[in-house]
């Protein structure tokens, strides 16, 4: 069995669950406070990333993912309803497609976090049209969207790819960041 394939014990998965969730639900608040934009700099997607890392389990990260955007909105009201819907499941993705390129197919944690960013939102995009566009009948622009997460996103996106590997090196036995 290789060692990123070993099972976790439950303890160590819900206490890493809690801490990302935590972290996810702190970092917005703070930089909301600060003034800082969000959906530049991305407070809620390192957790969300870095559970795919931490978790070896896909569906365990996907979970974490998909409940900040959730949590969040009930706590604080940010992200606004319905936008956070379709983050849900972006966020969620990221976790999944992380935790199954590091760990799955062996990828490093670069490329692994390169493909997550990418796919997940590609994915974001599905589920803007999906959820915002054909429930809520809404109008969205591909553009305008693209714009957001790729132009807007850019800073955050920086400090995910320098941060993130930086992280996960320190957290997860050198083995299982390749």
């Amino acid at each position: 069995m290789l060692s990123s394939e070993r099972v976790q014990s439950g303890a160590v998965v819900l206490t890493r669950i809690g801490v990302l969730l935590a972290v996810g639900m702190v970092l917005p608040v703070i930089f909301h406070g600060l003034g800082i934009p969000g959906n530049m700099f991305l407070p809620m997607h390192f957790p969300a990333l870095l559970a795919g890392f931490i978790l070896l389990n896909p569906g365990s990260a996907f979970v974490v993912g998909f409940l900040l955007p959730l949590l969040n909105f009930l706590i604080s009201g940010m992200p606004p309803f319905p936008v956070f819907l379709p983050m849900m499941v972006e966020l969620g993705s990221y976790g999944a497609l992380a935790a199954f390129f590091a760990h799955r197919l062996r990828f490093s944690t670069v490329v692994a976090l390169i493909m997550s960013l990418i796919l997940g939102r590609v994915v974001f995009l599905l589920a803007q049209f999906g959820i915002l566009g054909l429930l809520f009948g809404r109008k969205v622009s591909v553009l305008m969207t693209l714009q957001s997460l790729f132009v807007t996103a850019l800073p955050g996106i920086v400090i995910q790819l320098v941060l993130i590997p930086i992280i996960v090196g320190r957290v997860l036995p050198k083995e299982e960041t390749r």
